[in-house]
């Protein structure tokens, strides 16, 4: 069984035998928690952020493997701030996969012109979320991780 820990580094960091780092930025704590449950059996570090801001913070000093990112929320929407995260050297060719309840062709075309690697309509199962990081990084899989899908 994975341990799991919260870190004291970042609010909302999840442990699973990390190697691959795993950033979700979403304003809805029902999303998080279903990230957070779907990544028990990989190993990845997921690091789960609700604002914005927080996450730009802690971007600007963290190399990550993946992120995914929900289109509207309060504050800074997920299109503002995937421009501001690909102006960051560090995050230029970083992984992105928006996640999001609007399923728009506007939104969809500016998203891969911004570098997205996909554009997924919610809600995401478990097991929707595990292949997703399992094909973008080099993340590991238990064989019982079917269970919950």
């Amino acid at each position: 069984m994975p341990t799991e820990k919260k870190s004291k580094e970042a609010p909302g960091t999840y442990v699973t035998n990390p190697t691959q780092q795993v950033v979700v930025v979403d304003d809805s704590a029902t999303q998080i928690a279903i990230y957070e449950r779907s990544i028990k059996s990989l190993t990845v570090q997921l690091n789960a952020f609700r604002a914005t801001d927080d996450a730009l913070e802690f971007l600007h000093r963290t190399n990550i493997d993946l992120l995914f990112l929900d289109l509207v929320m309060t504050g800074t929407d997920g299109m503002t701030f995937l421009r501001e995260f690909r102006r960051l050297d560090l995050h230029a060719a970083t992984n992105v996969v928006i996640i999001t309840a609007k399923d728009y062709a506007q939104d969809r075309a500016l998203a891969k012109e911004l570098g997205a690697l996909d554009y997924l309509v919610k809600p995401l199962r478990s097991q929707e979320i595990r292949d997703i990081i399992c094909t973008h990084t080099a993340a590991k899989s238990s064989a019982n991780d079917y269970a919950d899908s």
